[in-house]
């Protein structure tokens, strides 16, 4: 099945040690580390449930640990113009690779994110269920600017009202799995959060601090949302977990 357009479909997962990042989430998550050949190397991938879903690199110079979340997108260089004529910086101009072509790009507000395409429009698909990236929201220190960047690249939003603030639903016109809300942090930068899914957040913030993670969020509850936390691995990646409501 064909990836859906304006639907994340691929995490890359930024970190300066590698081993401590791969170890804690294969132990926390239950996921599976593979090694495949890019043609220039080997490349740690993640695996659930045997579907891969993510790559594992060291940060290039200056650049920091984080998640890199990737946007499928119909036409990678046209998103990337209309993401820097709406204020946004193209940070990797169009590039090719061999499962496709990629784009990696900020936010007016400074969160980065990548734009893909796959080679092959059979290729790839939305795996859902525990362990899987559920969902994936922008936390923006300028979010009527990102807002409207977004609506550029396609994206119609829909407003609810939340305990901290207006959330905005972002909908690509496939079944929506994203959203855009006002930064609770004012000290932390603009970012893309990946939430994943799980059967207990309870039980899996427990496991993130027994190998060595952090809770930034303790666990709360949203009213058909479900149950969630926010939490950073050893190295510096920050995350979400989700149960969602039975």
């Amino acid at each position: 099945m064909a990836l859906s357009n304006n639907t994340f479909c691929w995490s890359g997962l930024v970190t300066s040690d590698a081993e401590a990042s791969v170890g804690f989430l294969t132990g926390v998550f239950g996921w599976t580390r593979e090694e495949v050949d890019m043609g220039d190397g080997p490349m740690t991938l993640l695996a659930n449930d045997g579907s891969q879903f993510a790559h594992i690199r060291a940060p290039e110079q200056g650049e920091p640990t984080w998640w890199n979340n990737y946007l499928r997108v119909e036409n990678v260089d046209g998103a990337a113009e209309t993401l820097h004529s709406r204020g946004g910086e193209v940070v990797v101009p169009p590039t090719d690779i061999p499962p496709g072509r990629f784009a990696t790009v900020k936010m007016p507000s400074g969160a980065f994110f990548s734009f893909y395409r796959e080679a092959n429009a059979d290729d790839g698909d939305h795996p859902i269920g525990p362990g899987h990236v559920h969902w994936v929201d922008l936390h923006s220190t300028a979010l009527d600017d990102d807002l409207q960047a977004l609506m550029a690249l396609g994206f119609t939003t829909q407003t609810m009202e939340m305990p901290g603030g207006a959330y905005h639903l972002l909908s690509p016109g496939t079944p929506t799995r994203g959203g855009a809300m006002k930064s609770m942090n004012p000290q932390a930068p603009s970012m893309w959060l990946a939430w994943i899914e799980v059967e207990s957040a309870d039980d899996t913030a427990g496991a993130i601090e027994s190998k060595g993670g952090s809770i930034l969020a303790p666990a709360w509850d949203a009213d058909g949302v479900g149950r969630m936390v926010i939490a950073r691995d050893p190295v510096g990646l920050v995350f979400g977990v989700i149960q969602p409501p039975a």
